[in-house]
């Protein structure tokens, strides 16, 4: 969780979550899910916070879209092109209709920022 550079923790003014199949014990910096998704989100709601930022990959996402938790999506593509890999999107009989909101360089990387339609 510590940027390899720096030595910092990331985001260090944030709470962090790490969702986890398996318990962990919590850390000065992660506490670590392994319940609900949308009871987490509940009670992350219930403290009357603003957002919740997700950053995971295709099946934690899938797992938030299912349960239609998502409201935005911010997704930077890097300039690498990978044969295999895991898919952001996981396969299924679902869509979203999205909203392009914005977008932004940085440096090779473009940052594509779209809210969900409801």
């Amino acid at each position: 969780m510590k940027n390899q550079e720096s030595g910092e923790v990331p985001h260090k003014n944030k709470e962090c979550y790490v969702f986890s199949r398996s318990s962990q014990e919590d850390t000065d910096h992660v506490t670590f899910v392994n319940g609900d998704i949308r009871d987490f989100v509940d009670k992350e709601k219930s403290k009357g916070g603003k957002n919740i930022w997700i950053v995971g990959g295709g099946e934690l996402l899938d797992a938030f879209i299912q349960e239609d938790l998502i409201d935005e999506f911010i997704i930077t593509v890097a300039p690498v092109i990978l044969g295999n890999g895991i898919p952001l999107f996981r396969e299924g009989d679902r869509s979203l209709n999205l909203t392009l909101k914005g977008t932004q360089q940085f440096n090779q990387f473009v940052e594509l920022h779209y809210e969900v339609k409801r």
